[in-house]
């Protein structure tokens, strides 16, 4: 992904809101303060064949600027995007597929009391706290229906989690890291049954979330199979180290942030898209130092890279992974900016 790419995603008007009160469910709802927010969902799905598959569930609200003495009802405060991948552990095929609507004519919308957002016929809402996902797409249905077996996680100090060693760079962000449920992919060649879900919710809302020095991010939701998770991710920069920042959850649900000095990051192999030329680290050692944990994060299948064209054409990488080491698990990585 080039610069410019990138500074269209991360770069927003320096207007900062008030603090985010913590008062749920109405924070899970959108805060159109704010220029931008996503409610972004990754996870694990077990078929009745006992075959592993995995998923991405991304909705984004984009705050518009309104054109002035404009009465044109396409003069929308927000725009809505939104992306669905599959990765297939059966015939190891890698889907992906988008969606976009102003909030005009009940095109796209979200709600403001909880969590509650659509694009057209394409739908994530929690009611009685169960989320609830429903895409549809030319190749079938994606339903989904998820619990957490955790308390929401807020990484950083109560929710604020800084990007950058200038305090400004930051986002409101939070966390599910133990969804929980079943579901289906009802598609026109084969209908797929899930027994079991092990999914992630990352929730983040932000005004401007990185330094102009900095080009991109490797992000990773680990789930272990002793019942921990752990969140890590670095901010890559052209002209300096990169920037840590992470948070280790006990089996009980505790949370403990992680800075630079209690992780490294290191890749070990890469591969080259065919389709896109660029070449991603797709296997990666992670060091908790001060709990003498080591573990490797492995892509599932390398061919898990996104090719956007909305709002705007780039790529990136994000998919299914395999944990080995100190424990073993399953994790997402998501690579943007190479």
């Amino acid at each position: 992904m080039n610069r410019f790419v990138i500074s269209l995603v991360v770069f927003t008007n320096m207007i900062f809101s008030s603090p985010i009160p913590w008062e749920f469910p109405k924070a899970h709802g959108i805060h159109p303060s704010f220029d931008t927010e996503w409610y972004y969902i990754t996870g694990h799905l077990t078929d009745e064949n006992n075959m592993l598959h995995g998923f991405q569930v991304t909705f984004f609200r984009h705050k518009l600027s309104a054109i002035k003495d404009s009465k044109s009802p396409w003069n929308s405060p927000h725009l809505y995007t939104a992306h669905f991948a599959f990765t297939n552990g059966e015939d190891k095929t890698f889907q992906h597929y988008e969606a976009m609507g102003r909030s005009s004519y009940g095109i796209a919308g979200g709600q403001s009391d909880s969590m509650g957002v659509f694009i057209r016929d394409w739908s994530l809402k929690m009611i009685d706290d169960v989320i609830h996902i429903d895409i549809k797409t030319e190749n079938g249905r994606f339903k989904l229906n998820l619990s957490s077996q955790k308390p929401i996680v807020f990484h950083g100090k109560n929710g604020y989690s800084k990007k950058s060693d200038v305090n400004e760079r930051f986002s409101y962000y939070y966390s599910f890291t133990r969804l929980v449920g079943t579901g289906n992919f009802q598609q026109a060649s084969k209908s797929l049954k899930f027994q079991s879900a092990s999914a992630w919710m990352d929730r983040e809302i932000f005004n401007s979330l990185l330094d102009k020095e900095q080009i991109g991010w490797d992000w990773f939701a680990i789930q272990l199979a002793n019942g921990e998770e752990i969140m890590a991710f670095q901010v890559r920069s052209d002209t300096k180290a990169p920037y840590y920042s992470g948070t280790f959850i006990s089996e009980s649900g505790a949370s403990k942030p992680l800075s630079k000095d209690d992780f490294t990051l290191t890749p070990l192999e890469f591969w080259t898209s065919p389709k896109s030329n660029i070449t991603y680290p797709i296997k990666w050692q992670l060091k908790l130092l001060k709990r003498n944990q080591n573990f490797i994060i492995s892509a599932r299948f390398n061919h898990q890279e996104l090719q956007n064209t909305i709002p705007f054409p780039f790529y990136y990488w994000e998919g299914q992974c395999d944990v080995t080491g100190t424990h073993s698990g399953q994790a997402y990585m998501e690579l943007v900016g190479y």
